[in-house]
């Protein structure tokens, strides 16, 4: 298999969850805003891991987009939470098809981690929010 498409796909959900934690902290109430800086920064280094992983594949990461269109109006603190659970959501569904499409033993690990750590912070945003169920079973589905 080629997990070229796959990483390509998950650098550019990386490009837009970065942008959207713009918006994010753009209207979160000031008591998360250092949780939702640390949460852009893991995936700002997970782009970079994974921009690198492509040119050492020989291939051209993909570029990120001017902007991005988001999938609500993100308005208050609530929306602003609701887009976080959505965006690492996304996020976690990249890297999930990431993990289908590869045998390698290495690359699999990298992409259950990157779903893991998505799914872990997407609970943590809902229990932010106060969404319930806190959890959904198959994280990236």
């Amino acid at each position: 298999m080629d997990p070229t498409d796959a990483l390509q796909e998950a650098l550019a959900a990386e490009h837009a969850v970065i942008w959207g934690y713009g918006v994010v902290g753009a209207a979160a109430a000031d008591n998360i805003l250092d949780r939702v800086r640390a949460a852009e920064q893991v995936h700002r280094a997970r782009r970079s891991d994974t921009a690198a992983r492509l040119h050492e594949a020989g291939a051209a990461p993909v570029e990120p987009e001017a902007a991005y269109e988001l999938p609500f109006d993100v308005v208050d603190p609530p929306t602003a939470l609701q887009l976080a659970v959505e965006l690492e959501s996304g996020c976690a569904a990249a890297w999930r098809y990431v993990l289908g499409q590869t045998d390698d033993a290495e690359l699999r690990g990298v992409a259950l981690a990157a779903l893991t750590a998505c799914a872990v912070q997407a609970t943590r945003w809902r229990r932010t929010a106060g969404i319930s169920p806190a959890t959904v079973a198959f994280p990236g589905q």
